[in-house]
């Protein structure tokens, strides 16, 4: 198998497409990119916590240019996003695989003044300069960073939210973090925050699926908990279990913010989501007044769709796996600013997490994944074909749209070799049968 390489990223499968050699390559590459920028560029590294990650990490770093090289060690990808600014980064390496399964691994690429991730013009860029012959590496000193990238991104946090009022609820949390690199970070805000923390360690895949919280789920009943927290392994995704040991899906977390966000902070507001995010967060919006952006999936698109609409007033959004976007933190997607916006939500009235999202408009969303068949084009003809009723968009894969608001997702994975196909509606049953019809034409 091939190595996926798109603007959220490279990764691939260790030991097969993914190799130190391969670091190493991209390693000169992304240091020649950022030597257009800056001949002598403030380089952070960081890494998830999978096995992998250190050989891949000390690769990458042969392959750099000389300048001032940050390691931020084991921190969550929106930590090192963060800490871009302040520590005066031109770029930045993060060894993960984000949510991929654990046989996987890749590198995420952020460039400085934007520091956001690299958009398609970018990831191009770099792979012509990993098929060149760049130069060999001549890495300066390592300096390592990571208590003061945490204390960084914590302290950005915090500034979001009403501290005092959620210290004040003394909230009960159980967490899982699937081992992933977020957990310190994370048990350290609900430390600051004045939560009981009651912390998970269930050995599940990095993907924090509703399926896959059992443990999360029996541990926040266990401990009487108001809720659980979820991340991946990168910690950019959060998703949420009730006070009920419930898991109502990744979108759910969007969709609550949003509410609570256009809630409590007066003024206008654009929110950006992308197509493949619930319809809900469009109507919780439309009760606010709010302006709705939508982009095509990566998290790059809804980064510079954010930094445009800023100038117009306050802009936030995300998108429906659980990754919350807002920008006084960074434009990256952060499960702890997440966290501490769902916690100032929970802090405002006895009301628990189960009524807050019972009171939230509400769809049957879907998704499956599909092997790679028939050619895409040819695929999205088929599928256009079997449902005349409904008014086709292109501007990512195919999307179509129904009278009564139900819609029909099909496109091509950023991070797996794998067809996405997302299907939503206010009807139950809806989404599965459509899924199913559209596995046949696969």
């Amino acid at each position: 198998m091939s190595l996926k390489v798109s603007y959220s990223g490279v990764r691939g499968i260790v030991g097969e497409s993914l190799t130190a050699e391969v670091a190493e390559r991209y390693g000169r590459a992304f240091g020649a990119l950022v030597s257009e920028r800056n001949p002598h560029p403030t380089l952070l590294l960081a890494r998830d916590t999978r096995p992998s990650g250190p050989e891949l990490l000390k690769a990458l770093i042969r392959g750099l240019p000389e300048g001032r090289l940050l390691d931020l060690g084991v921190v969550a990808t929106p930590t090192i996003q963060c800490c871009m600014q302040p520590l005066h980064a031109d770029g930045a390496l993060m060894v993960t695989a984000s949510h991929n399964p654990s046989q996987w691994n890749g590198f995420k690429f952020f460039l400085g003044p934007e520091n956001t991730v690299l958009d398609g013009a970018q990831t191009e860029h770099l792979q012509a300069l990993v098929q060149s012959d760049c130069s060999p590496g001549r890495p300066g000193q390592l300096l390592e960073m990571h208590e003061r990238a945490l204390e960084l991104h914590l302290e950005r946090v915090l500034a979001q939210v009403d501290g005092e009022r959620i210290r004040r609820r003394a909230l009960r949390v159980a967490v899982d973090a699937g081992g992933g690199a977020g957990e310190e970070l994370l048990v350290r805000l609900l430390e600051r925050l004045g939560c009981f923390t009651a912390v998970v360690r269930s050995g599940r895949e990095s993907e924090p699926t509703a399926e896959s919280l059992k443990d999360l789920c029996q541990a926040v009943l266990a401990h009487g908990c108001q809720l659980g927290l979820a991340q991946d392994l990168d910690g950019d995704r959060l998703a949420l279990v009730t006070e009920q040991g419930r898991a109502p899906g990744e979108e759910s977390t969007l969709v609550l913010v949003v509410e609570h966000v256009l809630s409590t902070r007066p003024g206008p507001a654009v929110v950006v989501k992308n197509l493949t995010t619930t319809r809900a967060v469009n109507d919780v919006a439309a009760r606010h007044g709010a302006r709705v952006v939508e982009t095509r999936v990566g998290e790059v698109n809804l980064s510079r769709a954010l930094a445009r609409h800023s100038v117009e007033g306050f802009a936030f959004g995300g998108e429906g796996n659980g990754g919350v976007i807002f920008p006084p933190v960074s434009l990256g997607r952060d499960s702890l600013v997440g966290t501490a916006l769902v916690l100032e939500c929970l802090a405002l009235d006895a009301r628990t997490l189960s009524e807050r999202l019972a009171e939230l408009p509400f769809y049957h969303h879907v998704g499956n994944k599909l092997p790679l068949g028939p050619p895409l084009p040819e695929l999205y003809a088929r599928v256009e074909a079997a449902f005349p009723e409904a008014a086709p968009d292109r501007l990512d894969g195919l999307r179509l749209s129904f009278a009564d608001g139900s819609w029909l997702g099909v496109r091509p994975s950023n991070t797996e070799p794998i067809v996405r196909v997302v299907a939503e509606s206010r009807v139950a049953g809806w989404p599965e049968a459509t899924l199913g019809r559209v596995r046949e034409l696969a």
